[in-house]
């Protein structure tokens, strides 16, 4: 049994000793020791009654670099005071909090932010920090824990709070001169000038089935109406496509681990050639052997022109991370009949195993115009006869050379 516990077991002994013994001091002192051990007991109990923590950080979307401020509300909404309290906010190791030495925490790639104070009856603390994020990812705020006790510091207390908050950092992103590609048709000319190829979210009318049709095309229902087969006509579309196939592997084989600095390169070019595509009036489309947050699946997202589509796909990269799933090659050939005819295919990779230049060798022998934009000297000689490709240099070349 603790002291703080028996302590009511001693009070309550020397009232009945000092009742029987007809001492009053005796039955004072144990009357009080009894009294302060229910209130403490009480105050602990109730401490945390209808006591919040909120964290809100001003913006869950920026870049690398920009300042965040991050709101922490300590609030007490109830008659009982806190007589001291300290909270621990975690944060993940790459939010840097300007003008605070952040704790260490047991929980790998996490720091605590610290404070302590009092907090009266019906009272609130308010703090405003800064983050200055030094690292693109998916960055997370919280979970807290708060300590606190009565006012005899007796009964201590505490509490752990899993609301989360997330920041979501964008990679780096250079314009193409910068990555030393030309911003004038970086992808090579394709032949027959800008051609036009059919919408099939657009639908003109229908006709008879022609042999080579694909069977997307067949209108299953007018099929069956009319008794012979009926395809789709769709009306034309001159929107240009750019898919972008990231490669995210680094290394041959997933035990050797990765190259840290090969993955930000390839995650950082990618997301340069997102808004370029975008700014060039390009509906964007990402595919990528890396997964969403809490998601067992490759990331997909189809090709768009809507308003979002670039923060989207910015958001996608920034929370890509060494895990793959699976390799590429495998989710180009479960993808490929979804891939959009007369789009171009922008392969960013800084390895290129063999499995994914036979797919690659595939898709362009099928009419699909290719292209590989690699982030490292070894792709060279992996290829395909073909396929053109162009290596990134620029910033990227200049950092190299000072490391």
């Amino acid at each position: 049994m603790p002291f703080r516990d028996l302590s009511l077991v001693v009070g309550g002994v020397l009232f009945v000793a000092g009742f029987a013994a007809s001492q009053p001091a005796i039955a004072s002192v144990g009357l009080v020791i009894i009294v302060l051990g229910w209130v403490g007991r009480y105050w602990s109990r109730h401490l945390f009654d209808r006591v919040t923590l909120r964290r809100t950080p001003a913006e869950t979307r920026v870049f690398i670099g920009e300042k965040v401020p991050l709101n922490v509300e300590l609030t007490n909404r109830k008659p009982l005071p806190l007589p001291w309290y300290e909270w621990r906010l975690g944060l993940s190791e790459h939010l840097v909090v300007d003008g605070e030495h952040l704790a260490a925490a047991a929980v790998p790639g996490q720091k605590w932010l610290v404070r302590r104070g009092a907090l009266g009856w019906y009272q609130r603390h308010d703090w405003t920090f800064t983050l200055a994020p030094d690292e693109r990812g998916y960055h997370q705020v919280g979970t807290a824990i708060i300590r606190s006790g009565d006012l005899l510091g007796a009964y201590p207390r505490s509490i752990e709070d899993d609301e989360r908050e997330h920041l979501v950092v964008f990679p780096r992103v250079f314009s193409m001169e910068d990555m030393g590609l030309p911003s004038e048709r970086p992808f090579g000319e394709r032949k027959g000038g800008n051609r036009v190829f059919e919408d099939p979210l657009r639908i003109a009318g229908l006709r008879e089935y022609r042999p080579g049709d694909p069977l997307r095309r067949i209108d299953w229902k007018a099929t069956a109406r009319s008794g012979d087969l009926r395809s789709r006509v769709y009306e034309p579309s001159a929107t240009q496509q750019l898919y972008l196939l990231v490669n995210i592997d680094t290394m041959e084989h997933a035990w050797e681990g990765y190259l840290r600095d090969e993955l930000e390169r390839i995650v950082s070019v990618s997301a340069s050639l997102c808004v370029w595509a975008a700014g060039a009036r390009y509906a964007v489309g990402l595919l990528a052997n890396g997964a969403f947050p809490d998601a067992d699946r490759p990331m997909r997202l189809p090709p768009s022109r809507s308003r979002d589509q670039v923060s989207r796909l910015l958001e996608a990269l920034a929370v890509i991370q060494p895990l793959t799933m699976g390799d590429l090659a495998g989710a180009i050939q479960r993808e490929s009949g979804k891939l959009p005819q007369g789009s171009t295919l922008v392969v960013v990779c800084s390895l290129m195993p063999p499995p994914l230049a036979g797919v690659l060798a595939r898709l362009h022998d099928e009419g699909h115009h290719v292209f590989v934009i690699a982030t490292s000297g070894r792709v060279r000689e992996s290829v395909p006869p073909g396929i053109a490709m162009r290596e990134v240099g620029g910033v990227f070349q200049r950092a190299e050379v000072l490391r």
